[in-house]
C-alpha cells in the first residue's frame, strides 16, 4: 500500500527536481525596461556578465523600453516559468502602476516571484549656484516666502525624481511647480544653463559639476549616503527624517517558476553581486549594490506603494 502511494508522488516530483538540477540549460534572457546606457541597463549588464561566468550560460540583456517599465514587465509575466527569463524590476511597474490604476496585462503581485534586490541609485536635490541656497531649508524658506513661484525640474511625470519633489513639498508644507523634462539626461543641462534652478535628478552625472561648483548639491534622497559621493549628506540626516526617494533595482521571474530554481537564482545572483569587480563597477556608476531576501524585496515594494500612494493623493497627481 505504501509503495503505491509513494511511487506516483516521486514520479510527479522527479521532473521538477531534474529540471532544477540541470538549470540553466540554455541562455538566460534578462529583460530591461529602459534603453541601453542608463543605470538599469548597466546593472543588468554588469550583474548578468558575472552570472554568465558562474552558471556557464550566456545572459542576454534584452532592452524593451516603454511605458515606464510596463512593456518589459508584460513580456516577462507571460514567459515560461523556468528561470530562463528574468526581469530587472523597478518602481514603475511594481509601485507606480498599481497605485495609479494603469491598464496593463499583468498583476505585479500575482504574476511575479521576487528574487533579490540588486541595488539603489540615489536621487540628488540640486540647485543652480545663483539661487544662493546652501541647505534644503533655504529652498523651503524661499518657497514659503513665494508660494507657487519656484519651479523644480525632473526626468518626467511619475518618475522617482518627480515624486521626490512632491515628497519634499508634502513633508515641508510648500508648493513648487513641476517642470517635467524628457529624461534625466535633459535635466542636468537645464540646471547648468540656469534654465531651471532647482531639480531632482540622478546623482552620478551631477558629481563632476558639483565638484566644479557649477551645481550645488543640497542632499541625496537615500536612507544612507551614496557610495559614489559619500561627502554629500542625505536630506534625512540634515533634519528631514523619513525622506527617502531613490531608484531601486531588483530581479523578478514569472510566478510559477519552481522553488528550487528560485533558490538557485537567488544564490547565484547574490554571489555575483558580492564579487569585488561587480561591486566596484556599480559603485563607480552611481549604483549602491545591495542584495536582499525575496521577502525583503517584496516588503520594499509594499512599503513604497504606501508612501507614494499618500504623496500622489495629497498632490492630486494624474499619472497615466
Amino acid at each position: 500500500m505504501l509503495r503505491s502511494i509513494v511511487f506516483p508522488v516521486l514520479l510527479i516530483l522527479a521532473p521538477t527536481a531534474i529540471a532544477a538540477e540541470r538549470y540553466p540549460t540554455r541562455p538566460i534572457r534578462f529583460v530591461v525596461g529602459f534603453l541601453p546606457g542608463g543605470p538599469s541597463d548597466t546593472v543588468a549588464r554588469v550583474v548578468g556578465a558575472k552570472l554568465s561566468e558562474q552558471v556557464g550560460q550566456t545572459v542576454i540583456v534584452d532592452n524593451r523600453a516603454g511605458a515606464g517599465g510596463n512593456v518589459s514587465a508584460e513580456i516577462v509575466a507571460i514567459s515560461q516559468p523556468d528561470g530562463h527569463t528574468m526581469l530587472l524590476g523597478t518602481g514603475g511597474p511594481f509601485v507606480i502602476t498599481p497605485i495609479t490604476g494603469q491598464k496593463v496585462r499583468f498583476d505585479p503581485d500575482r504574476d511575479f516571484a521576487p528574487i533579490t534586490k540588486l541595488g539603489e541609485s540615489m536621487t540628488l536635490l540640486e540647485v543652480h549656484p545663483s539661487t544662493g541656497y546652501n541647505h534644503w531649508k533655504d529652498l523651503v524658506a524661499a518657497a514659503k516666502a513665494k508660494p507657487g513661484e519656484i519651479n523644480y525640474a525632473s526626468s518626467g511625470v511619475g518618475t522617482i525624481h518627480h515624486l521626490a519633489g512632491e515628497l519634499l513639498s508634502s513633508m515641508t508644507g510648500i508648493k513648487m511647480n513641476h517642470i517635467p523634462y524628457k529624461g534625466s539626461g535633459a535635466v542636468l543641462p537645464a540646471i547648468l544653463s540656469g534654465e531651471v534652478r532647482v531639480a531632482f535628478g540622478p546623482i552620478l552625472p551631477a558629481i563632476p559639476h558639483v565638484k566644479a561648483g557649477r551645481v550645488k548639491a543640497l542632499g541625496v534622497g537615500g536612507a544612507k549616503r551614496s557610495g559614489a559621493a559619500p561627502d554629500i549628506p542625505t536630506l534625512a540626516e540634515q533634519g528631514l527624517p523619513g525622506f527617502e526617494a531613490s531608484s531601486w533595482y531588483g530581479v523578478f521571474v514569472p510566478a510559477k517558476t519552481p522553488k528550487d530554481i528560485l533558490t538557485r537564482l537567488h544564490k547565484e545572483l547574490t554571489t555575483a553581486l558580492a564579487a569585488p569587480e561587480v561591486h566596484d563597477r556599480l559603485s563607480r556608476d552611481g549604483v549602491d549594490p545591495e542584495s536582499s531576501t525575496p521577502e525583503q524585496l517584496a516588503a520594499r515594494v509594499q512599503l513604497e506603494r504606501k508612501t507614494w500612494a499618500r504623496v500622489i493623493q495629497q498632490a492630486n497627481l494624474k499619472i497615466n
